[in-house]
C-alpha cells in the first residue's frame, strides 16, 4: 500500500513538473494563402469584421470570384488587438484589393484550396503534401 501511494505521488510530481507551459513569443504572425480551384470562375470568400461583411464570388456580376486570397494576421503584444491584412485578386482584375482590419476578423472560403500556411502540421490548417 505504501509503495502504491509513493508511486502515485511520484507520478503526480513528475507529471506536473514537466507539464509547465512556455512563454508565447510576440509578435504572433499567422500567414495563410488560398488559391481558387478553378482560375476562370474563381472561389468564394466572405470576410466578417465586427458587423460588416465583405463578399467575393457570391454573384459573378456584382462580386467577381477570387483568384487568390492572401491573409496575414499580426498580434503585436499580449492583450493587443489583432491586425489583419488581406490581399484579394479577383478573376476580373489584374490588380489586387487590399483590406486592412483591426479586431476580431472571421472568414470563410469555398471553391479554393489552401496553398500555404505557417501553422504547425496537423489540425487541418496546413496544405496536404502529396
Amino acid at each position: 500500500m505504501v509503495r502504491n501511494v509513493t508511486f502515485l505521488v511520484l507520478v503526480i510530481f513528475l507529471g506536473t513538473h514537466f507539464a509547465t507551459a512556455g512563454q508565447i513569443e510576440y509578435p504572433q504572425v499567422i500567414h495563410t494563402q488560398y488559391e481558387a480551384v478553378d482560375q476562370k470562375t474563381g472561389g468564394h470568400f466572405v470576410l466578417w469584421s465586427e458587423r460588416e461583411k465583405i463578399f467575393y464570388g457570391l454573384d459573378q456580376k456584382l462580386f467577381p470570384g477570387a483568384r487568390f486570397v492572401d491573409i496575414t494576421q499580426v498580434t503585436p503584444s499580449v492583450g493587443s488587438i489583432t491586425l489583419t491584412y488581406v490581399e484579394v485578386r479577383t478573376v476580373s482584375s489584374t490588380t489586387s484589393d487590399y483590406l486592412y482590419l483591426a479586431g476580431n476578423v472571421r472568414f470563410r472560403v469555398s471553391g479554393m484550396a489552401l496553398k500555404s500556411s505557417n501553422f504547425p502540421a496537423g489540425g487541418g490548417m496546413t496544405p496536404n503534401v502529396q
